[in-house]
């Protein structure tokens, strides 16, 4: 019998781990949320740029040094002709 791992299906980032960052915004009832992103450097040889992508569990990414190479599923959102993305589905 053999056996055959199964492979994750979706779209992949492969880039440079830049940095953890929080967005703080005032909601309309006047309290504040935080919001918590990884901050991913994706060069290409045309371009470099920076992918910031939400997450809600910001621990997963603590024993990420500079500059180290990850991949990381990512789930794109669109909203008023802008493209987000986050970790979670």
């Amino acid at each position: 019998m053999s056996q055959e791992t199964e492979r994750k299906q979706g779209i992949f980032v492969i880039a440079a781990f830049d940095r953890m960052f929080t967005r703080e915004r005032k909601n309309q009832d006047g309290t504040f949320s935080k919001t918590h992103y990884v901050g991913l450097i994706i060069r290409s040889e045309a371009q470099t740029r920076l992918c910031e992508v939400r997450t809600k569990h910001p621990e997963k990414y603590e024993g990420y040094k500079t500059q180290q190479i990850v991949s990381m599923q990512v789930f794109p959102r669109a909203f008023k002709d802008n493209i987000y993305y986050s970790d979670e589905a």
